[in-house]
């Protein structure tokens, strides 16, 4: 797309060799802080914002220019642009690209970070916390959002300014667990955590009491255990409750009833669903194989 071109769509001014585009030339966005738009073009000039920009490659592939590094971007591509970033698309071949982009004021983007217990000052400096390849159902739930937000817009409906402001910090929540070590390899506040978890004391705790443990919001919370662990906080402390449970089966007297309230369920029928989902066998049942193999063993 040419630069006039441009700047007649979104009132863009022409700033030495690179335009700006400016919040205030976009109505929904000077309003309500957010806005969303799709992006079928395939080439831009190169420009920057006085706002947050993040879009995801929805198809195709890009070439992509960021303060002055080049990279090709391709379906599942997540990144965001803080203001004064200049960057620019630019087609390969005869290829195009669709993309859809979520925008935020500097005042609503801090909100939502500090809604989400996030320093926005995590994503100044480290470029790896501001790209990352979506799954293919990340892909998915960000365009059926898409969709949905167009759908409330073309009714006149206010309720896409919610949905936006619910995607954006969607987006960060993923961008906070980028460019982290692979598992066991974790940083020094997660290490923490995980001790304070598994401290006798703290047995019983369910995932509200892990997330009022954290320093994080728990949505954030939420992507870091996916991204360390592999697994849910609920997952996670199920399979802790369950080890704790095989060695108390296999080493004290106490009753399974006790058992269970000690790891904090209020139900004997949920321990006992809980840890044959996990075991493949009733509480009562492991114990009997573990003393019949010890027996044996004698």
């Amino acid at each position: 797309m040419e630069r006039d071109k441009i700047s007649q769509v979104s009132g863009i001014k022409d700033d030495s060799s690179v335009v700006t585009v400016n919040r205030r030339n976009n109505l929904c966005l000077d309003k309500y802080g957010v806005s969303f738009h799709w992006w079928r073009d395939s080439e831009t000039s190169l420009h920057r914002h006085d706002f947050y920009e993040f879009f995801i490659i929805t198809d195709g592939a890009t070439r992509h220019e960021l303060n002055g590094e080049k990279t090709i971007l391709r379906k599942g591509a997540l990144v965001m642009l803080a203001p004064e970033d200049a960057h620019q698309f630019r087609r390969i071949g005869d290829k195009s690209s669709i993309h859809i982009n979520f925008c935020a004021a500097p005042e609503k983007f801090y909100a939502i970070c500090a809604a989400l217990g996030v320093s926005f000052e995590t994503f100044v400096a480290p470029a790896s916390r501001r790209y990352v390849e979506l799954t293919a159902d990340e892909l998915s739930y960000f365009n059926a959002k898409a969709g949905l937000i167009t759908m409330i817009m073309r009714r006149g409906e206010t309720g896409y300014v919610a949905l936006i402001c619910a995607m954006i910090a969607q987006i960060i929540s993923i961008l906070c667990a980028t460019g982290v070590k692979e598992l066991g390899e974790y940083p020094d506040w997660f290490k923490a955590l995980l001790e304070k978890i598994h401290a006798p004391e703290n047995i019983a705790c369910r995932a509200k009491d892990v997330y009022a443990m954290g320093s994080f919001s728990p949505p954030v919370m939420v992507d870091y255990f996916k991204r360390y662990t592999g697994k849910t906080v609920a997952g996670y402390l199920k399979e802790m409750k369950c080890d704790y449970a095989k060695e108390w089966l296999a080493e004290t007297d106490m009753s399974t009833l006790e058992i269970a309230g000690l790891l904090g369920y209020d139900s004997l029928s949920h321990f006992n669903r809980i840890f044959k989902e996990y075991v493949s066998m009733p509480p009562a049942k492991f114990r009997r194989s573990i003393r019949n193999a010890d027996n044996r063993g004698k």
